[in-house]
């Protein structure tokens, strides 16, 4: 049975790539990435850092209260899975950090569940979410 991912973590919590990899059995090197969707989950991990290290592409990407404003990513290939999350049976669930060292390890705050609200297309997409109340 899948698993829903926001069942086993507690908002406002500080989380490690290597915590969440522990966790939840993951092998996957995708999981450093900023879409994923660990296997048999019912869920897609978005991780966003709002103030870019200078060996990242400085996209604009803003939590402002309930709402998410980010960037895909410039191919795209992963952007579907936000699009789609409703109709595919998938939740939202955001890590947000404003800089990479803002946490030990690295760590991600578990921000909870959002929802898609549209997108302006590029490359890459300009997404706007909606945090799940």
């Amino acid at each position: 049975m899948p698993i829903v991912t926001s069942r086993f973590l507690r908002e406002q919590n500080v989380y490690t790539r290597a915590e969440l990899r522990e966790t939840f059995s993951i092998a996957d090197a995708s999981l450093n990435n900023g879409i994923f969707q660990p296997r048999n989950h019912d869920s897609v991990w978005l991780f966003v850092t709002f103030q870019k290290t200078a060996d990242r592409v400085p996209y604009t990407d803003v939590l402002d209260g309930d709402i998410l404003r980010f960037a895909g990513q410039t191919k795209g290939r992963a952007d579907s899975k936000i699009i789609d999350h409703v109709a595919d049976g998938n939740e939202l669930v955001l890590f947000y950090r404003t800089r990479k060292y803002e946490y030990p390890g690295a760590g991600f705050r578990y921000d909870g569940r959002f929802e898609y609200v549209d997108h302006v297309p590029g490359p890459p997409n300009a997404f706007t979410l909606r945090r799940v109340r």
